[in-house]
């Protein structure tokens, strides 16, 4: 434990975090001409990307004018920032955000100004949405999206901060809080894929992508929800499942595919900026469609995917979640960069065929500037069985007349834009689903008769068995060490099972079994059939989709993302289940044909169902490498009007607002501040203690703070001598719902205590979860 420091007060009473303006005898000897120096060098790395209302804010910061700005900004912006509040999301003409009076839907860009003009630190930026999980995501309505806090979430934050008052932001997403999901490897966190037979598997490093995201400064708040092994959409895993932050009585994802659940919630409800999701069959698309997100599935070797779990690799895609496409443009500039490593991310991996190379722009964001206008005299082709309309051979898909009527409302805008729609057939999704010719779940010219069950058996328990052996964890050091049984339990007489295809369930046990009598040296790549089965799958996609699209004119195919959505309570109710298990319900549209073909999408909100007030996508798709174009036509689309609303049931909190006026030149300093908690126990029936230290400068410089579950504290509760503090304080008992079969977060029914230590030019922070059914300390 550090020597204990002098001088350490607490405040007379509890404080607003956004309120903090502290100025003590500490911060004199940094000098204000050296905090404007380096906040000048770091908004110089914004002002290109600004547009001119935020370029004209970050000058006037920069010269001082501060009261100048705040007028303009009041007056321009008072009747949206009222509007804001009231948790309806607003965008001025470039569609890129107005000022941010509060957490709620902002975008990177705005929030990135906020921090680098010093209206709020990242460690505040990173508690306020702390406060909003606290709130709605395990308590009130329990969303349950983030069953895992990243426990050093507050230590990459004060990180950021750092960097920003050196002069060193390492670019748009610095300081910036994302979510990722329980699939995806990060350094000394638990990676249980949502199974209960791998809840304590430890990430041995971070995949890929995350250690993009950590190297671009951006911040993980935690482990979004997903079903075990991603092998479903809203079945409960070991965390259970997310719920809609847009109405309760439905699901926040496709039943039989939305395995990234969890992003999805997490993303549309505020608690993080972005969050990453993956897809195998539509599990990226079908909760951003459900939430108004914009989602981003990419083509085949576009993203890496190292070190992420692995479902079916031949399908695999990683898929990010923004609120807005420039959000999601600014974090493929991150996202895209080439993997120099091909372990672990099977299409780049194989060596059987050439997968086209894609040319990547130099950068998505920089690119935006020639996006409007990309519809106009484009031909768009939209499959008529996803609009109400009938196609002979084409399976029956649901289209509730709430989509029909959003659609019809999409045609008109796009038309307004100068594309020309026309309805068509779509034999990319009706060949590959004619079961009449392959007597299969699917039908690909030149897959054997065998295939099906081969991809769904030695694949699959080839490729778990590589990942958990390269993860180099000690209790799990491959499939073969894990209990069958337990990877993906299912209920008995469980409504939604009687509705699915039964030739698609996996033997769980038999994949271990697959994995301990595996061949000594025996890869995925030597699966007998692979090569031609690869073979098969590229040359589908090119005959049905590219050559189909080349012959009729056709720029890009456009279509709702589903027909409808599925609710909350099929798991109790025969009518839902099987409602929900529908085609054109249980995926979204174009079902396993996109993911399995290798087909690029972009899915951007159309608009809300009238009857259930829930979010419906619509999907622009295309030829392999068309990603940069279907970005650009769903921006197009997307600028031409405000078609997300924020979800009612997370509204704005008095904790998410921004003070605009307040220049934070305390907080912003490299940090002199040590904090830690050494103990944290419950002592009575409503009573948390939580003991620790803290380190200052100087005298009469620390002042702390804290909150529990999301509300300040009164300072009185915290006592302090000679650096040594202790925090006892009351908790509200919270009761979540009980599921009907499987587990809920890790951080339901713990009570989140969050300290923060603050000093002339530095804020640190340590949260800690306490169970509020702990045995009472005596």
């Amino acid at each position: 434990m550090s020597p204990a420091s002098q001088g350490v007060r607490a405040p007379p009473c509890g404080w607003v975090l956004s309120d903090f303006n502290l100025t003590t005898a500490g911060q004199e000897t940094e000098g204000k001409v050296g905090q404007k120096r380096r906040q000048i060098r770091t908004l110089t790395l914004l002002y290109k990307e600004a547009s001119k209302a935020k370029q004209l804010a970050i000058l006037l910061h920069i010269i001082g004018l501060r009261k100048i700005l705040l007028v303009l900004v009041y007056c321009r912006f008072a009747e949206d920032i009222s509007r804001l509040r009231e948790g309806v999301r607003l965008r001025d003409g470039d569609m890129t955000g107005s000022t941010v009076p509060t957490i709620v839907e902002a975008s990177i860009a705005d929030l990135q100004t906020t921090l680098s003009v010093g209206s709020i630190t990242s460690v505040e930026l990173v508690v306020k949405h702390l406060h909003r999980i606290a709130a709605y995501d395990f308590r009130g309505p329990c969303l349950n999206s983030i069953p895992i806090l990243n426990p050093n979430v507050l230590d990459e934050a004060v990180a950021s901060d750092a960097r920003r008052a050196a002069g060193h932001l390492r670019g748009p997403l610095d300081g910036i809080p994302y979510t990722l999901k329980d699939s995806m490897k990060y350094k000394g966190m638990t990676c249980s894929n949502g199974s209960p037979a791998l809840i304590d598997v430890v990430a041995d490093e971070d995949c890929f992508v995350a250690d993009r995201l950590r190297n671009a400064g951006a911040i993980c708040v935690g482990r979004t929800n997903t079903p075990p092994m991603m092998a479903s959409g809203m079945h409960r895993g070991v965390h259970g499942r997310a719920e809609s932050p847009y109405n309760l009585h439905y699901l926040t994802a496709a039943f039989s595919s939305g395995s990234s659940n969890g992003s999805g919630t997490s993303t549309a409800a505020s608690f993080a900026v972005f969050s990453l999701g993956s897809e195998t069959v539509s599990s990226g698309r079908s909760p951003a469609s459900n939430n108004a997100l914009v989602a981003y599935t990419p083509s085949r070797t576009m993203i890496s995917l190292r070190g992420i779990w692995p479902l079916y690799g031949t399908c695999d895609v990683l898929v990010p979640h923004t609120r807005s496409v420039q959000d999601m443009l600014t974090i493929l500039d991150v996202l895209t960069v080439e993997d120099t490593r091909t372990d672990g991310d099977f299409w780049r991996e194989q060596t059987y065929i050439d997968v086209p190379t894609i040319k990547r722009p130099q950068s998505f964001l920089d690119m935006k500037q020639n996006y409007k206008g990309s519809l106009r005299g484009k031909r768009l082709a939209v499959p008529a069985m996803y609009v109400g309309g009938h196609t002979q051979g084409a399976k029956p898909t649901v289209v509730s007349q709430d989509v029909i009527d959003l659609w019809k409302k999409a045609k008109s805008d796009l038309e307004a834009l100068g594309a020309t729609v026309i309805e068509t057939d779509f034999p990319l999704v009706m060949n590959y689903e004619n079961d009449s010719v392959s007597s299969q779940a699917i039908n690909v010219v030149g897959l054997t008769s065998d295939w099906h069950l081969k991809e769904r058996g030695e694949l699959v328990a080839y490729a778990w068995d590589d990942f958990l052996k390269a993860n180099r964890d000690p209790t799990y050091p491959g499939l073969g060490s894990v209990n069958g049984a337990q990877i993906f339990p299912r209920p008995v007489n469980y409504p939604p099972d009687r509705y699915l295809d039964q030739k698609n369930f996996m033997n769980y046990p038999g994949l271990v079994e697959m994995a301990l009598n595996r061949p000594a040296g025996k890869s995925v790549w030597d699966v007998d059939g692979i090569a031609e089965a690869l073979s098969a799958l590229e040359e589908q996609r090119k005959r049905d989709l590219e050559d189909w699209m080349d012959e009729q004119g056709i720029d890009i195919v456009v279509f709702p993302a589903n027909g409808d959505v599925g609710r909350a309570d099929l798991e109790v109710n025969e009518e839902s289940a099987k409602h929900a298990l529908q085609i054109g319900v249980k995926f979204s549209n174009g079902n396993r044909a996109i993911r399995h073909l290798g087909v690029p999408t972009v899915s951007v909100p159309m608009g809300i169902m009238q009857r259930s007030r829930m979010p419906v996508n619509l999907t622009f798709a295309g030829k392999h490498g068309q990603d940069a174009d279907l970005l650009r036509y769903a921006y197009d689309f997307e600028q031409h009007g405000n078609r997300r609303i924020a979800p009612p049931v997370t509204p704005a909190l008095a904790t998410d607002e921004i003070n605009p006026s307040k220049d934070n030149e305390s907080g912003r300093g490299v940090s002199t501040l040590s904090l830690e908690i050494t103990s944290a126990e419950r002592v009575g029936e409503t009573a948390v203690e939580v003991e620790g230290q803290v380190k200052g400068s100087s005298e009469e410089s620390v002042v702390l703070g804290a909150y529990v579950d999301g509300t300040a504290v009164p300072g009185s509760t915290i006592q302090m001598e000679d650096g040594k503090w202790t925090l006892r304080a009351t908790f509200k008992p919270f009761e979540p719902p009980t599921p009907p079969y499987g587990g809920v977060g890790q951080v339901v029914g713990n009570v989140l205590v969050v300290v923060l230590a603050r000093a002339a030019n530095s804020l640190v922070g340590k949260m800690v979860l306490i169970d509020q059914k702990a045995a009472i300390k005596t």
